[in-house]
């Protein structure tokens, strides 16, 4: 059903409550055909509402609502961790990165092993300086 026809591949990690987290508005911002955005949103990985204790947490039913709905009228597929998205088959993938500033080192690292050519990385990126160095590093190393 998508009707973007760009080799740019979006995984949004971290997509959070609707209505509430910038990893929904990113999502929305990519869905809505008049943004003419040149992207497709393709995966959505959320960590929290996709586990077992998220399922039952404030936000989840509305989250639950997002997620068929963006599956059934947009073919995104969810997943609750970054490994389980499939490889890059053709084209570019771009990788961003809502999600906590705890977790954001070790998701921008699999967000590096399952091939993103780019990453855009919300603020704070990381807990420390140290952090955020070590994560550049690892993205100069495979051109990303």
């Amino acid at each position: 059903k998508k009707k973007t026809m760009s080799n740019l591949s979006v995984v949004l990690v971290g997509c959070g409550a609707p209505l509430r987290s910038m990893g929904w508005y990113h999502a929305t911002q990519l869905l809505n055909e008049k943004n003419d955005i040149c992207a497709r949103l393709d995966f959505i990985v959320e960590p929290w509402f996709m586990s077992d204790a998220g399922k039952s947490s404030p936000g989840s039913t509305e989250f639950a609502e997002f997620q068929k709905e963006a599956e059934a009228e947009h073919g995104i597929m969810f997943f609750s961790k970054v490994e389980d998205v499939p490889p890059v088959v053709e084209g570019k993938r771009l990788a961003i990165i809502s999600a906590r500033t705890s977790d954001n080192p070790d998701l921008f690292a699999s967000c590096l092993e399952i091939g993103c050519h780019a990453i855009f990385l919300e603020k704070p990126g990381a807990p420390s300086v140290a952090e955020l160095k070590n994560m550049q590093e690892s993205a100069k190393k495979l051109n990303v």
